[in-house]
């Protein structure tokens, strides 16, 4: 698990900074005149017959619909957030704990519709990657776990459990002020659960299970209701807290809120592992869309510099014509969620261990051991990955494609274009993530234009 983790990560940064060199010349290419451009009816040795034409200013070159990951600026308000948060959950983890589980509720609502847009597709991994959610499963392990001890809210919830029982003792004792003391008979198991002692009255059994009562001593005759009233009173000041009384208490229902929260982390997490795994079994590199405005009005086919030929697939609501090309980044992605995740949920496990097992008063130089180190650190390196990546991912082209490009169009006539690609910028990863996450809303996000 270590070395694939290493792998995946070392892959990650590769794909982040690698640059390709080019052809710089169309004539470095071998193209047969006679060679078909995709059923176009459109042949080489008719497009350069004639001059090529050249585009003034570079295009940019984004990614379609779930091919970008969560936009940089996102992911740094996302780390610059988080980083004074799990200082104070160190220190005082009672004043974030609110805010830990609306940020664990938002990436969960945005995860699960990621997924439910992109089905899971592997040339959208980017997009649906579950990561984000490591850190979310420490902080609400910690809420739940941390509240139940510092409020005791096991034994709490287990007394009140039994306050039916305890509501029939005390209407039993409320019957016995207004009855007469010498005609009545008393369940002495009754009295000595609500008094915790008989020493003040003598009894003989009249029927199995049944005694009557006599009062002795200093409560005899007379004394006996006084007596009663005092024990009842003493009682009543001293009764445990029912289950209404429990459920009132805000901290039960937080701590349930924390356990149904983590416990959809979870359920997540492992829904995008084995969607991952089952997509990492391809041994190819899923094909990924790719969009430019040069590729529209009417173009047919993208030459670049590599001598590589390209299918463009019009998109006219859009304004734009798209390429298909090998999705490395995704596949390296593939490969980083398993690992991440696989590693995240053993951090998981060993940080629920340590909050169950560890004693409260543990230190570390002066630290308290008490915490979900390992979710909290992997977390927050989770998110610098992504950051970087974010960053590198909008200022370079994608694998497989070169910045001189060759167009080749078809209105009326061939023609060919030549021009330069560059990297959308961050524009281009907010529309690519963002088109992915809401893909599935269909008018609703994209309007009249549809998808």
């Amino acid at each position: 698990m270590a070395n694939k983790l290493i792998l995946a990560t070392f892959a990650l940064f590769s794909l982040c900074f690698l640059q390709y060199s080019s052809a710089s010349s169309l004539d470095l290419c071998p193209l047969n005149a006679t060679d078909e451009i995709f059923a176009s009816n459109v042949t080489w040795g008719e497009v350069l017959n004639h001059t090529i034409l050249q585009i003034n200013r570079p295009s940019y070159l984004r990614p379609d619909i779930g091919g970008a990951l969560m936009p940089w600026v996102y992911t740094a308000v996302v780390i610059i957030v988080h980083i004074p948060v799990v200082v104070i959950r160190v220190v005082r983890w009672e004043a974030v704990q609110t805010w830990c589980m609306a940020a664990t509720l938002l990436t969960i609502i945005v995860t699960v519709q990621a997924y439910v847009s992109t089905k899971f597709q592997a040339e959208k991994i980017l997009t649906w990657t579950p990561l984000l959610l490591i850190i979310d499963a420490g902080s609400m392990a910690q809420v739940m776990f941390l509240l139940v001890e510092d409020k005791r809210l096991p034994n709490r919830f287990a007394k009140a459990l039994f306050a039916s029982k305890k509501a029939k003792d005390h209407a039993l004792l409320n019957r016995m002020r207004s009855s007469d003391p010498h005609a009545g008979s008393y369940s002495l198991g009754v009295l000595r659960g609500a008094f915790r002692t008989d020493s003040f009255l003598e009894g003989h059994v009249v029927e199995e299970g049944r005694y009557e009562l006599e009062p002795v001593g200093p409560t005899k005759h007379d004394n006996f209701d006084v007596g009663i009233s005092e024990m009842v009173d003493r009682t009543e000041d001293h009764r445990e807290p029912n289950l209404q009384d429990a459920l009132k208490d805000s901290n039960i229902w937080i701590a349930v809120v924390a356990l149904m929260l983590l416990i959809a982390v979870v359920v997540v997490q492992i829904l995008g592992l084995a969607r991952a795994v089952s997509a990492n079994r391809a041994s190819d590199e899923p094909m990924v869309s790719w969009c430019s405005p040069i590729f529209q009005p009417f173009g047919i086919a993208v030459l670049d510099g590599n001598c590589n030929l390209y299918c463009v697939e019009q998109s006219f609501n859009k304004g734009i014509g798209c390429i298909q090309l090998p999705g490395v980044r995704q596949k390296a992605w593939l490969k980083a969620t398993v690992a991440g995740i696989s590693l995240g949920l053993i951090f998981e496990a060993i940080d629920i261990g340590m909050l169950a097992l560890v004693h409260g008063s543990a230190r570390w130089r002066g630290v308290k051991m008490r915490r979900p180190w390992f979710t909290m650190f992997g977390g927050l390196a989770v998110l610098g990955v992504i950051l970087i990546c974010g960053i590198n991912h909008v200022s370079s082209l994608p694998t497989g494609i070169t910045e001189r490009v060759w167009v080749v169009t078809k209105a009326g006539g061939p023609a060919i274009y030549t021009g330069v690609l560059e990297s959308s910028g961050l524009r281009g990863a907010i529309r690519g993530w963002s088109d992915g996450v809401f893909e599935s809303w269909h008018k609703l996000y994209f309007g009249g234009a549809g998808s």
